[in-house]
């Protein structure tokens, strides 16, 4: 019997109660740089204010993954709710969620079906462009990258060549 194995998002009623409404406004930046955020709401609002990735409307019981296939983009969630599904394991996903980049960047196939629930906001991050800074990055945050990878995954290493 599958059931609710896990569920992640950010509480977006508790940015905007804090005034986080448009992260270019001067009030939000304020927020960011106060240390009030925790650091799930410090990627969310980095991710969404970012001007590398571009914004996506997706409808409702729309599959953006199937287990087993190959990922050449990642999406971070910004509203709406998704299902993600590894077989008996089902996990709900919401805003802040980032979708597949785990495996996207270890070069892996999608670990699970992932379906909207309702209509989702979402910003896509093209592995491509990921891919062709990452090896330019300072050697400490190319080994937090592959060390956060290895954790998501659950991997002890990356496959050879891989970050």
């Amino acid at each position: 019997m599958n059931t609710l194995s896990a569920s992640f998002e950010v509480d977006i009623q508790h940015l905007h109660d804090l005034g986080v409404i448009d992260p270019a406004s001067a009030r939000s930046l304020e927020i960011f740089t106060s240390g009030q955020l925790n650091s799930n709401e410090r990627l969310y609002f980095s991710l969404l204010s970012s001007n590398l990735l571009s914004s996506v409307s997706l409808d409702a019981k729309k599959k953006l993954f199937t287990q087993g296939e190959e990922v050449s983009v990642a999406y971070f969630v910004v509203s709406g709710h998704l299902l993600a599904v590894q077989g008996e394991r089902i996990e709900r996903l919401g805003p802040g969620s980032v979708i597949c980049l785990a495996e996207g960047l270890a070069g892996l196939p999608s670990s699970k079906t992932v379906i909207t629930v309702n209509t989702v906001q979402a910003r896509i991050i093209p592995l491509h462009k990921v891919d062709s800074f990452v090896p330019h990055l300072p050697p400490a945050l190319r080994d937090t990258i592959r060390t956060n990878v290895m954790r998501t995954l659950g991997l002890t290493q990356l496959p050879k060549g891989v970050l």
